[in-house]
């Protein structure tokens, strides 16, 4: 009787001590059996069949898109050839290569009244990345612009009228004898006496000069503020290369000065070459800076002609 007692009192719970004593021992049925359901599902989950997935897109071939023009010509998927941006057909941008989004982004541009002037503009068309550029910028040409038909007119006009009065007007048309100047070298005075330039672009030809180091080609005159296409055209002409006058910058002994105000070279980059250095010693050539991926394509094509390794 005392040992019956004694278990009554011992054992003896109020309401709240009750439920406390419920949840505790729902928690341990619930914390023992958890290993036993997690074990079970991850039994029972599908794993992806890579295999499978491998197998389908090996045999998977696009549709062809439709298009409103016929298909007249019968070249190669991704084969580049010489082409206009400004006359080039969808199906002609699909050959070379590019995606149906890239072709669609480049034909609905020249329908919006866009012009190609540059091969520059054709890398500013949203989805052309550098990689993209780089491998069709060699195939890029740029009809020159034809005369309109008002400016064809008052050539005649002139011509016509410099016949009636006896004087020796030459047709609009016929080549002009002109003055050529190696650009690398040229001072102000032999700038401005070129057809269109003065002295404000004078200074800016020179001033430019400068900062790259030389001129490697006569299409970076593009680069230069305010300089129009027309300005341009009519200079190309009139301008001979000496590669030889480039002040080349050696990469294993050059200071940040050198590269930091070069028009070609970011600063990001910049200090991505002196991290280089620092870590890893001398570049064996300039193509490094390629292949460690410390500038992209499209600036390794600008700046390379600048670089040298001695």
């Amino acid at each position: 009787m005392k040992l019956k007692q004694f278990f009554i009192e011992y054992f003896n719970m109020n309401r709240m001590q009750q439920s406390g004593t419920i949840v505790l021992i729902f928690l341990i049925i619930v914390v023992s059996l958890l290993p036993r359901f997690v074990a079970r599902y991850n039994a029972n989950r599908s794993q992806p069949d890579f295999a499978r997935f491998d197998s389908l897109m090996a045999n998977y071939e696009p549709l062809p898109v439709a298009t409103s023009e016929p298909v007249t010509h019968a070249r190669n998927i991704d084969t580049v050839f010489t082409f206009d941006p400004n006359t080039a057909t969808y199906d002609d941008f699909l050959c070379m290569g590019l995606s149906e989004k890239i072709s669609a982004n480049i034909v609905k541009y020249r329908k919006s009244g866009g012009k190609f002037r540059t091969s520059d503009d054709f890398a500013r068309i949203y989805g052309i990345n550098d990689s993209i550029y780089s491998r069709l910028k060699p195939y890029i040409s740029i009809a020159a612009k034809a005369p309109s038909e008002s400016q064809r007119q008052t050539a005649k006009k002139k011509y016509s009228d410099g016949k009636k009065t006896g004087k020796t007007a030459k047709s609009a048309y016929e080549p002009k004898e002109l003055l050529i100047v190696e650009l690398n070298s040229a001072d102000s005075a032999q700038l401005v006496a070129l057809r269109g330039i003065g002295s404000v672009l004078a200074r800016r030809i020179i001033a430019y000069r400068e900062m790259l180091g030389g001129y490697h080609s006569v299409e970076q005159l593009r680069e230069i503020r305010n300089l129009s296409p027309e300005t341009y055209a009519n200079l190309f002409p009139q301008f001979t290369i000496d590669t030889a006058r480039i002040v080349k910058i050696d990469l294993n002994n050059f200071k940040y000065k050198q590269l930091s105000g070069h028009p070609y070279m970011s600063v990001a980059q910049l200090n991505s070459i002196m991290n280089y250095k620092k870590l890893m010693g001398n570049f064996r050539a300039v193509n490094d800076l390629l292949q460690y991926k410390l500038i992209d394509t499209l600036t390794y094509e600008k700046i390379s002609p600048y670089l040298e390794v001695r």
